[in-house]
């Protein structure tokens, strides 16, 4: 399961001996470590796990509240964001801090007026985090945290403590972590377990989602059939994941200047070739034969000049599956050609120029 980060956030908020499903005690309010509350005798969050009694949103939101969103978070930030963690400090019990529940899927960001009717509606009239109702969990048994049970547990990004502002992110290491000990803790919360259980699903979902946009969003106005664009593009990849490097170089493989290389080489698998094998392999409706183009040092690398034409050698599909799963190694090259050895045998293999 690939890492995401940024994919939650840990957000505090004033305590509440109903457990924020209803008001405040007078010593909850006077003990706030939040300044507005304590000089307003009142807490927004009051009502924040209060979903299963209050009547959600029209639109079947249920609105929430911490002061650590009051101001947006950064949209380059946050836009990965999918769950929130609400906690707070025990005053009761030597400020223990404690994780409580959180929002799944939230909508965060702006301010969320309750239209709903309810007469504690008119006192709590809004928030700015929501979600609905069957992706907010409440948790029974609260996670104890601090900055030990934190590193222990990986349930914030290495080197990072529990931030004295109240506001963390955390990466889908993080989150995965926090919900499997919290359902450790809450075996019989059938909503929690089965939150637990498509998380990963879910990470791979996004993940896969995501190279996509990053790989269109690369490519964009960019050919891959010609010199310029292609080095172009080698340089807008250096940044990009591993399976977003491996889209543009299936992109590059397919283009015009791949199909140039097949044509200058006659369309041989130059190992074959080189083993003296039959080169040529079937031929297809066009009246071309069949033969692949294979980037010599992978896009991974990110070595000067992996998208160039000539770090392109064409291949029949049977060698290029060896040099990407068998025995197969790149032991030297030159200006003029690369040396192999697969199956413990040297061959060497003219580059191809386009001069």
């Amino acid at each position: 399961m690939d890492i995401i980060e940024n994919y939650g956030i840990l957000a505090s908020m004033s305590w509440n001996s109903n457990k924020w499903a209803g008001e405040p005690s007078k010593e909850d309010l006077n003990r706030s470590k939040y300044g507005y509350v304590q000089d307003e005798s009142h807490a927004h969050e009051s009502l924040n796990f209060g979903h299963e009694i209050f009547p959600p949103e029209e639109d079947g939101y249920y609105i929430g509240y911490t002061p650590m969103l009051r101001k947006a978070p950064a949209p380059d930030k946050s836009g990965s964001v999918k769950i929130i963690f609400l906690c707070s400090s025990d005053y009761k019990n030597s400020n223990r801090k404690l994780i409580l529940g959180f929002y799944g899927n939230p909508e965060f960001g702006q301010n969320f007026p309750r239209q709903a009717k309810h007469r504690l509606y008119r006192k709590y009239d809004g928030g700015n985090i929501r979600a609905y109702p069957s992706d907010i969990i409440h948790l029974e048994n609260p996670l104890l945290i601090s900055n030990d049970i934190v590193a222990k547990n990986n349930l914030l990004p290495k080197d990072k403590k529990i931030s004295q502002r109240g506001f963390n992110y955390l990466n889908s290491d993080n989150v995965y972590n926090l919900i499997s000990v919290a359902l450790t803790q809450n075996p019989n919360n059938t909503k929690l377990r089965a939150f637990v259980e498509k998380f990963p699903a879910l990470v791979d979902y996004i993940n896969q989602k995501s190279n996509v946009e990053d790989y269109f969003d690369v490519i964009k106005g960019y050919s891959a059939d010609n010199l310029k664009d292609i080095a172009v593009l080698e340089r807008k990849m250096a940044k990009q994941t591993p399976e977003v490097k491996q889209r543009i170089s299936t992109y590059i493989e397919r283009g015009a200047i791949a199909a140039k290389v097949k044509k200058l080489t006659g369309y041989r698998c130059l190992i074959c070739e080189s083993l003296n094998l039959n080169p040529i392999s079937f031929k297809k409706p066009n009246g071309e034969y069949y033969v692949e183009t294979h980037h010599v040092e992978p896009v991974s690398s990110m070595k000067n000049g992996v998208l160039s034409m000539d770090n392109l050698i064409t291949v029949c599909a049977n060698h290029h599956r060896q040099l990407h799963y068998g025995d197969s190694t790149l032991i030297g090259q030159t200006d003029h050609h690369f040396v192999f050895k697969i199956d413990g045998k040297k061959i060497d293999i003219n580059k191809i120029s386009l001069h």
